[in-house]
């Protein structure tokens, strides 16, 4: 697999909180259905609630082993002591941990062998082929994304056990996407929305001229300096640390941000391909805006699609990166016009 293409992806997401336990189907070899079951309530039902149905299976939305899994933290009862309820907390925190360290280990068996295809050919000729579904586009980056992050994770969550997430709250980016904490998730995207809010009022110089169909090596050529740093800004495509020495070096920031560029226009064509973002979950639809530096936090589900419909409708008339450097009420179409309401939400 292209390693430069892989590296543009950079995520958060937030999740609901149920449980730990999975409803899946009895198959006899992995497959990656079976993963987009929603994932069971450890709590008992009472006779005025049905059980919630099972997630419509999709070739849109990445696996549940890709994201977080529920995570249900004990509340103090009158008469539970302190240290009791600390130590029941913490256990529920290892127990979230384990779970998502052992969705790497399912997700990287169910990635093999799209692996092998990619071995095979290239990532983009599986994708103009049509040779790979946005589920499993979406579980090989984000399977690959968690693997690095495993051998320093683990040492933590050894050493450091029910006082995990003391430890990696200020440290995301050692943390695999399936072992992130809601507020941890929270916390990372109200960070970077500030930032890019930052990002956009130091920018001065005009985006690319409309050409959607530049390749991705030119497209990033044409970009001066201060573009490149706003895309990583607004991406979050490196460390926040490079800010106290003037931020990545322009090698680095171009090889980043032809990955980001190349992994969108990816992404985007198989957004398209399984019917749009009507297909999407909440949880995908949050993850595709981060991803394409929309801002999530306080906006509806409804909100969102709109906007991701907006950019898709965009990227006809518009290359990535013009996008990537202006707000979306610039954007060739717009949230309100007559061409985003065609599409499907």
């Amino acid at each position: 697999m292209n390693t430069t293409t892989l590296r543009g992806l950079r995520a958060a997401t937030r999740f609901p909180t149920t449980s730990t336990k999975y409803t899946v189907l009895d198959v006899k070899k992995p497959s990656t259905e079976f993963l987009q079951l929603r994932y069971a309530s450890s709590i008992p039902s009472t006779p005025h609630k049905s059980t919630p149905p099972l997630q419509k299976l999709s070739d849109i939305n990445g696996p549940l082993t890709t994201l977080p899994p529920p995570l249900d933290l004990p509340i103090r009862k009158e008469d539970q002591s302190l240290p009791s309820y600390l130590f029941a907390t913490g256990k529920t925190y290892v127990t979230f941990y384990k779970t998502g360290i052992k969705n790497i280990y399912t997700n990287y068996k169910l990635s093999s062998p799209i692996q092998s295809r990619v071995s095979k050919s290239t990532l983009q000729q599986l994708v103009s082929s049509n040779s790979i579904t946005r589920s499993e586009y979406q579980l090989l980056f984000r399977n690959w994304h968690d693997i690095k992050r495993i051998p320093l994770f683990g040492l933590v969550l050894l050493v450091c056990g029910e006082f995990t997430p003391l430890v990696v709250i200020a440290f995301t980016a050692v943390v695999p996407w399936t072992c992130r904490i809601p507020k941890q998730i929270d916390s990372d995207r109200r960070k970077l929305e500030e930032r890019r809010g930052e990002s956009f009022r130091e920018l001065t110089s005009l985006p690319p001229s409309p050409n959607p169909g530049m390749k991705v090596e030119e497209a990033a050529e044409k970009l001066d300096k201060w573009q490149l740093r706003h895309i990583n800004s607004s991406l979050s495509l490196s460390s926040s640390l490079w800010s106290w020495i003037f931020g990545p070096p322009s090698f680095l920031l171009k090889r980043r941000v032809k990955a980001a560029i190349s992994y969108l226009e990816m992404d985007d064509t198989l957004i398209n391909r399984a019917g749009g973002v009507a297909g999407m979950s909440g949880e995908e639809v949050k993850i595709a805006c981060v991803e394409r530096g929309i801002n999530v936090m306080g906006m509806k589900e409804e909100k969102l699609k709109e906007f991701l419909g907006s950019w898709l409708r965009s990227r006809e008339k518009v290359g990535v990166e013009r996008l990537l450097l202006t707000r979306p009420n610039v954007w060739p179409v717009r949230t309100n016009s007559p061409e985003t309401k065609r599409v499907k939400l």
